[in-house]
Formats: structure tokens, C-alpha cells, sequence
């Protein structure tokens, strides 16, 4: 194989409001140390050193949270996104960076906020995407369903392609994001669909061909940004994933199969799989006592507190906020926090 150049591109813009309170706009999920006493920032990159050389690890952030993501990791690479949008013109702008400044190169995209282990197997994996990129496929990972889970994509696995010892590739047959609690138990039964990991490896000039062919609007909005560095011109690019935006169209998607464990710990249930109940079914973090309470989750930061004769609930106590809700709309609490932008 030639040598060519190869990235890890880390998302790390996202605002991680299912974890509100803690997480904040200024202190967002991927800082936060709830799991295994390390943000989550920071064991995204401990688990590409060694595969990934320093100046190959590349963070995308926007202009805001420059400072705080320095402060964390300290000398890796960056690239600003002058205002937040989404995955797709993120990944468009370090494309477009980079192809002026190596002609092409190999993009392994993740995001900044999730857990994967171990190490080795969730590298594997990156290597066998990565041949399946060189010949043009945009590679997607996918994850065996454990349980029917309504806040997680999910990719129909079609054709073997491929595979390398206990690994194997698949053409993807298509993407279906956050399905109905029904679809996922179905999903589940029929073997045929895994969880879309959000992981992706691509050839840079691949992606950009494919984004400029199914969101042009994307590709020349970057592409007038660098031209000019007006942060307006970045501002109305089009707010859109790359999910939505290409891997749902394209007809080139492989899927890895991934032989790691993964958990995007996209709400505060997440703490349900890696904190030991009590008899009650019970999580409580933190200076907390309940009383009659059973299948339910107390966090707090510091400040005492009690909670009695409940059932199914969240309790949340930060510094920046208190949180009740019940457990079955915690994947959905950003509807709760569009209504305090809205002003109640």
C-alpha cells in the first residue's frame, strides 16, 4: 500500500444537552468526568495514541470552547469552526484544510464524547475501514444491538464485502435515525440492522465529491469561508449531519462491523451501565439518600440531598441547575431546554 497520509478527526463541538445540568454551553458533555473518573475528551485521544502520532490527531471545535478544550488536552492540532453548525460542514471544513495541504489523505471521524474499549480492538476496526476507503467506499461502523434503544441510528446490513480475522465488512443498505421503541424491538429480532456508531472513515477527496454531489450548498458554502474567512459566510451554511446529508444517499457506504464495546452515554440513563444499583434498582451518586424509592437515578454535585417515595425518576443537582424528570423522557430532554430558550 502507498503511503498516504491519515487523520483522526475528533468532533468535539457537540453541547451534550441531555446531560444538563452538568453539561453547560460552556462545559459540555465531552469535559465532563462522570465515567471512569476522566472527561470523555480526553479518553477519545488515549485511545488513538500509538495509531495515530501527534499532529495526526486533529480536534474540531468551535471558536467558544478554544480555551477549555486546551486546557484538557493540551498540544494536539485544532481546526476553529468560526460558529457551530454540524457534522457535515465540520467535516467538509478539516476536508477541505487538509486536501489543500496534502492533495489527499484518509479521514477516521469521531466524536469527542463517547466510550470505547479496548483500545486495540476499536483501532482494528479503524484499519480494516481504512482499506475499504482507499478503494472509495465511505465507511461506516456499526455495533450488535444489546437491547431495543429508540435514541441510538441504526444501518441495514446487506452484502459481505470483506472481512480481516474476526472482523467483517458489509455494503450498507441504509440508515434509519432514532426509530420508534416497535422498529427497534423488530430491528433487534431481525439480526439485520446494528447500531450506526457514528464513526467513519473516508477518503478526502471521496468525501468532498460525495458532499458536493448531495449538498452543494454545504460544499461551496466551506469553500467560500476559506475563500474569504467571513465568519458570516460559515453562519449560513446549511445546519445538516453528515448522516443526513450523504451517508443516507450514497451508494458507496461500507459498514465495519465493530468488535469493540461502544456507548455514546447519550443521556443520564447512561449511568445505568456503569454504576452498581442497590436492592431497589437504584444509582445514587454523590450525597444522596432515598427512602421508598425504587428504579431510580440521583446525582448531585456536592449539595446534599434526599428523595422520597419515588419511582422511575431522574434527580440531577449541579451548580447550574436542578434536574426531575422521568426516566422514559430522558433521551427526549432538549425539548425541555428549547422551551427555556424560547423564555418558558
Amino acid at each position: 500500500m502507498s503511503r498516504i497520509k491519515r487523520f483522526a478527526i475528533i468532533l468535539a463541538g457537540g453541547q451534550g444537552e441531555r446531560f444538563w445540568p452538568m453539561s453547560q454551553p460552556e462545559l459540555p458533555k465531552q469535559f465532563l468526568t462522570i465515567f471512569k473518573n476522566k472527561s470523555l475528551i480526553n479518553q477519545t485521544i488515549d485511545r488513538l495514541k500509538g495509531y495515530f502520532k501527534q499532529g495526526e490527531r486533529i480536534l474540531i471545535i468551535p471558536q467558544q470552547l478554544k480555551k477549555i478544550t486546551m486546557d484538557f488536552v493540551g498540544k494536539e492540532e485544532f481546526i476553529i469552526e468560526p460558529v457551530r453548525r454540524n457534522t457535515a460542514p465540520a467535516i467538509c471544513l478539516a476536508a477541505m484544510i487538509l486536501k489543500k495541504k496534502y492533495g489527499d489523505g484518509i479521514l477516521h471521524v469521531m466524536p469527542a464524547d463517547h466510550i470505547i474499549s479496548p483500545k486495540d480492538d476499536f483501532v482494528a476496526a479503524l484499519k480494516l475501514g481504512e482499506q475499504f476507503a482507499r478503494k472509495g467506499y465511505l465507511v461506516t461502523y456499526g455495533i450488535q444491538p444489546s437491547r431495543p434503544e429508540t435514541g441510538y441510528g441504526y444501518i441495514r446490513v446487506g452484502k459481505r464485502i470483506g472481512d480481516h480475522q474476526e472482523l467483517k465488512a458489509y455494503h450498507g443498505q441504509g440508515f434509519t435515525e432514532k426509530p420508534t421503541l416497535v422498529k427497534a424491538k423488530k430491528y433487534l429480532r431481525t439480526g439485520k440492522y446494528l447500531w450506526n456508531a457514528g464513526i467513519f472513515t473516508f477518503g478526502m477527496n471521496a468525501v468532498l465529491k460525495e458532499i458536493k454531489k448531495f449538498i452543494p450548498e454545504v460544499y461551496d458554502g466551506v469553500k467560500k469561508y476559506l475563500q474569504t474567512k467571513n465568519k458570516r459566510q460559515f453562519s449560513i451554511v446549511p445546519d445538516i449531519s453528515i448522516d443526513y446529508g450523504i451517508m443516507e444517499k450514497s451508494n458507496s457506504i461500507c459498514i465495519v462491523k465493530g468488535d469493540f464495546d461502544w456507548d455514546d452515554v447519550g443521556s443520564w440513563l447512561a449511568l445505568e451501565r456503569y454504576f452498581k444499583k442497590d436492592k431497589n434498582n437504584n444509582i445514587l451518586i454523590g450525597n444522596a439518600l432515598g427512602l421508598e424509592m425504587n428504579d431510580s437515578i440521583v446525582y448531585t454535585y456536592g449539595t446534599p440531598v434526599k428523595v422520597y417515595g419515588v419511582s422511575g425518576l431522574i434527580v440531577v443537582v449541579s451548580p447550574f441547575g436542578t434536574l426531575v424528570c422521568k426516566k422514559d423522557r430522558a433521551a427526549n430532554l432538549k425539548n425541555l431546554l428549547r422551551l427555556d430558550k424560547k423564555g418558558g
